[in-house]
């Protein structure tokens, strides 16, 4: 069965790396999440992710969403959103909301260590005004690529490469982090049966050229 991840999940799994998206509308939004149209939320499945920085953003999208695919030539935003009856999930993210303990604690007990975590917990280590990565900009970043680190489809195109040359950039080390606090807490499953390959070796560049 196909993977996907639905918009509860996506704000808990945030929320656990001490990320918190507030519920938002389109006129006090700085990030949005389009979703699956669903009374029950887990099958409210998330199909893109973006980030908004004024009301003229959300009015810009719903005029292309509104727009035929089927007989011109236009964009597969277009497609996307109606062909999976995805609406729009508004929220705010306030910089000034972000915790690094959840990371730091989540570090230290369960042994992350390398020159990607030893980047991170020296960034996180300061205080909270020192974090200017930590921007709207950068949750949309991360917010794509939990989907990717776990293996749920999305819709992006930037910032969701499977062949991703930045495994180390900030965006994916915190990603991967948040799905691993998720997995211990429940938002997502705990195990998952893997058939790995004997003596795979991890690189700081997993493309094919480099694994040839």
């Amino acid at each position: 069965m196909v993977k996907l991840m639905n918009v509860d999940q996506l704000v808990k799994i945030a929320a656990g790396a001490g990320i918190v998206l507030e519920e938002a509308t389109p006129e006090t939004e700085n990030l949005y999440v389009y979703a699956v149209k669903a009374e029950n939320p887990a099958d409210q499945h998330t199909v893109y992710v973006g980030k908004s920085a004024s009301n003229s953003r959300s009015v810009a999208e719903a005029n292309v969403e509104g727009q035929d695919y089927r007989d011109r030539i236009g964009v597969g935003f277009s497609a996307l959103v109606k062909e999976n009856n995805a609406v729009r999930h508004s929220f705010r993210y306030d910089p000034t909301s972000f915790d690094p303990a959840p990371l730091l604690a989540h570090i230290a007990e369960h042994n992350w260590h390398g020159g990607a975590i030893d980047a991170l917990r020296e960034h996180l280590s300061g205080a909270v005004a020192e974090h200017p990565s930590f921007s709207d900009a950068f949750v949309e970043q991360f917010l794509v690529r939990i989907h990717v680190c776990t293996g749920r489809l999305i819709g992006n195109s930037q910032f969701a490469s499977q062949w991703e040359k930045t495994v180390n950039g900030l965006p994916n080390v915190v990603a991967v982090l948040a799905a691993d606090i998720a997995r211990e807490n429940g938002t997502l499953p705990k195990n998952t049966d893997l058939d790995t390959t004997p003596g795979a070796e991890t690189s700081d560049d997993p493309s094919p050229e480099s694994a040839a």
